[in-house]
């Protein structure tokens, strides 16, 4: 199997505290995936990994799952559990998605929140496979901007493009991967059945939600100028105050597998 190349943009540890105010995944979409998870019996116990300040660990216990939110970044770590004070069923695990420390066949759902392109492909699905019981669900997960029909979203990556035009951005990389994602899971010895989801929403965000979105972003600071980097938020912020869009458009998409028993 290959192994997937590892992203080199940013530094999360910059971005813990902005990242807590990010708009969350598709609640719709989680439900769906929850309630296929839950088919086995008993509320299943998951495994965030990559939680990052744990939107989507958070999200689960909201309808009543327990599970861990393992997250290599300890800044990240620190900032996710000072939001989790009233999820008592969520534990925080400081660790790596290849070596997350938990015992053998200790969890049914393994869920990767926008981060599988962070991971060494091999060591991680073998390290979920060990973790998972019999019948588990593994899951890969992201939530991107729609930069496919939202028009306000497509003009401002416009002008950060003639802001920096040398910027490399994460996003181009992470979509080649997310299209491997689904023959990737099906071809997996001990995983069959994968499904393919995606939802496209409209969230209503205030210009300040907004812009706490995009301050929250890892891959543009690392690589301009802390100036231009003020200058592309400020734009951001006048783009906003202009055209005052009454919602964005963010896609959230799953790719969902069982393993075998």
């Amino acid at each position: 199997m290959q192994v997937a190349d590892r992203q080199s943009f940013g530094i999360f540890s910059e971005v813990a505290e902005t990242y807590t105010r990010r708009p969350p995944f598709s609640r719709r979409l989680l439900k769906m995936l929850a309630h296929q998870t839950n088919e086995q019996g008993e509320k299943p116990t998951f495994a965030d990994v990559g939680a990052g300040t744990g939107a989507i660990a958070y999200a689960l216990a909201d309808i009543g799952l327990s599970g861990y939110a393992i997250e290599p970044n300890i800044e990240m770590v620190a900032a996710g559990q000072r939001l989790g004070a009233s999820y008592p069923n969520v534990s925080w695990i400081n660790a790596a998605g290849e070596k997350t420390s938990l015992p053998d066949s200790s969890v049914d759902w393994v869920c990767y929140s926008s981060s599988f392109h962070w991971v060494n492909t091999r060591e991680a699905l073998q390290e979920s496979m060990r973790i998972l019981r019999p019948r588990g669900f593994f899951t890969i997960t992201f939530f991107l901007m729609d930069l496919d029909s939202d028009p306000f979203q497509i003009e401002i990556e416009s002008r950060i493009r003639d802001m920096a035009p040398a910027l490399k951005r994460a996003r181009p990389p992470i979509m080649a991967q997310m299209s491997t994602y689904e023959s990737l899971l099906n071809q997996y010895t001990g995983l069959k059945n994968c499904i393919s989801l995606a939802t496209t929403e409209a969230i209503a965000m205030t210009e300040e939600q907004y812009v706490n979105y995009w301050a929250g972003s890892y891959d543009i600071p690392s690589q301009v100028s802390p100036e231009l980097w003020t200058s592309i938020l400020q734009m951001i912020a006048e783009t906003f105050r202009a055209r005052q869009p009454s919602s964005l458009r963010f896609r959230s998409t799953a790719w969902h597998a069982q393993r075998e028993s």
